[in-house]
């Protein structure tokens, strides 16, 4: 009797023992090689949908030369402001620098000595002509805007040169340094405001002295 209790027993804690492992393996989370692979489908998830647009490129002329006229008012030193014209033939060697050769006309007057009876010239009005070589650099790019809907690219830009001015019979070597605003109103046509002082030497009054004569000019150009 006693050996059979014991074989019950120990019969009994063994299939208590074997159930437990049992549910231990049930709930024991799968490995990561045993995971189930997931089916991925067969295209994107999102169809994205984008408005093409119709890009125009813009017409801009790559042309480098250009040729301008231009009007202003010169201050010459000792002798008043007078209207001045002139043409200028520009080359634009890259997209910040350009060559560029004036010719200008003006008058200059010594009514003002007249008045105090020592008169300088033989007519009242004598003819000023200039002819001059500069270059160019264009140092801030960007663009003029007016009002909201209208905007043009522009730069602005800063010149020196030299040249000869005539008048009165002398020929007087001249220096010129610069600034302005160049605006183009199309892909061939621009603006452009410039600002010159045109420094020459002269002894028209007894003394041999450095000129300054500055001037303020409005041009129209055509690349080509």
């Amino acid at each position: 009797m006693k050996t059979k209790r014991i074989f019950l027993i120990l019969l009994a804690a063994s299939m208590l023992a074997t159930s437990g492992c049992a549910a231990l393996r049930k709930d024991k989370a799968p490995s990561a090689d045993e995971e189930p692979v997931a089916e991925r489908p067969a295209g994107p998830v999102i169809e994205p949908e984008l408005d093409r647009r119709d890009v125009k490129r813009p017409r801009i002329d790559t042309e480098d030369w250009e040729i301008s006229g231009f009007v202003g008012a010169l201050s010459v030193e000792d002798f008043g402001t007078e209207l001045i014209y002139g043409g200028r033939l520009g080359y634009h060697v890259s997209e910040d620098i350009y060559l560029e050769g004036e010719y200008a006309w003006s008058q200059i007057s010594d009514s003002n000595f007249r008045r105090i009876g020592a008169p300088l010239f033989d007519s009242e009005d004598e003819d000023l002509t200039s002819y001059s070589l500069s270059i160019g650099y264009n140092v801030l790019p960007g663009e003029v805007f007016v009002g909201s809907g209208w905007a043009r690219a522009s730069s602005m830009y800063i010149t020196f040169g030299a040249g000869n001015t005539s008048f009165v019979g002398e020929d007087n070597v001249t220096f010129l340094a610069g600034f302005g605003l160049r605006t183009l109103v199309s892909d061939w046509f621009s603006l452009r405001l410039e600002a010159r002082d045109r420094i020459f030497e002269s002894d028209l009054l007894g003394d041999n002295e450095w000129k300054h004569n500055f001037e303020l000019t409005l041009s129209m150009g055509v690349f080509f």
